[in-house]
């Protein structure tokens, strides 16, 4: 685990060679694991769940979790050493809602295509996400409270309205600075400003709409769908 350690093996210690978009870019073949999780959703409302857990345990998902808690989660503390001296915005009240609201964490992600605003990775709608595991109602895909406890799926794909300015600093709590991240971008950021942490400003990029929803465009079938009962 990288926590602790005066490097971590992920992000390397050539400080050239860093992301300057995400705090630590996702390995590559999570985007696979993504895949093979919508194909389960598919087989699931078709009504095949055995089909749909089969290809559920071929995402890898120990692996993405593994990776999160050595990694992902822990970013901010090496970036920070390199980059923390960095000026911090001119302070401003504290907006007394640090919290969004669900119809505003809601537009954010609509706002973003589901899509994370720093790396890039594909988001999936918590609606989705919590109407799954009740239809699924199988212990092999949780959300729990503990990361080791969340199949990595989740940790993957679970989107997070982000304040780019943390609200500590007077970052407000509204659509002009809350972007969609994933869990790896949001914790890996922490409390932290993106110059603290060596990276460019996501508000600075507009987001990319390549026709990803999220999974919302599945909700409805998905609301049909009976709740599993395994035998």
């Amino acid at each position: 685990m990288c926590k602790g350690q005066k490097t971590c093996t992920e992000l390397g210690t050539d400080t050239k060679t860093w992301d300057k978009y995400a705090p630590l870019r996702l390995p590559a073949w999570t985007a696979n694991s993504l895949d093979i999780f919508i194909e389960a959703i598919n087989l699931f409302l078709q009504g095949d769940a055995v089909g749909c857990l089969a290809k559920i345990e071929n995402t890898r998902g120990p692996e993405i979790a593994d990776w999160y808690i050595r990694h992902g989660q822990n970013t901010s503390t090496f970036r920070n050493a390199v980059f923390g001296k960095a000026p911090l915005p001119e302070l401003q009240p504290l907006d007394k809602k640090r919290n969004p609201s669900k119809s505003l964490q809601d537009d954010v992600f609509k706002r973003d295509f589901y899509k994370c605003r720093y790396c890039g990775n594909r988001l999936i709608s918590r609606d989705f996400f919590k109407l799954f595991i009740e239809k699924l109602n199988s212990p092999v895909f949780q959300k729990g409270r503990a990361n080791i406890e969340i199949h990595g799926i989740i940790l993957l794909a679970w989107p997070i309205a982000d304040h780019v300015v943390p609200h500590n600093l007077g970052g407000r709590t509204d659509l002009s600075n809350l972007v969609a991240a994933c869990y790896s971008c949001n914790y890996g950021k922490l409390h932290f400003t993106v110059e603290q942490l060596g990276l460019e400003n996501p508000l600075n990029r507009p987001p990319v709409n390549d026709g990803w929803t999220g999974l919302t465009d599945k909700i409805a079938l998905l609301e049909k769908h009976s709740i599993t009962i395994w035998s």
